[in-house]
């Protein structure tokens, strides 16, 4: 196996191990946080949400 090979292999599998350990629950409060940031920067309500359904 080559070097690139092996180091290809080695990246691979600590992205698959970076991914299995993250938390859902984290990566859910960390979207809602940019949400509620992207909603006050352009001034957009619940109501504005509601009006697009």
């Amino acid at each position: 196996m080559s070097d690139r090979r092996f180091e290809d292999l080695l990246q691979q599998a600590s992205a698959f191990f970076a991914q299995a350990e993250r938390d859902p629950e984290a990566d859910k409060r960390v979207a809602i946080a940019e949400i509620i940031e992207t909603m006050n920067r352009y001034g957009i309500t619940v109501k504005d949400l509601r009006a697009t359904e």
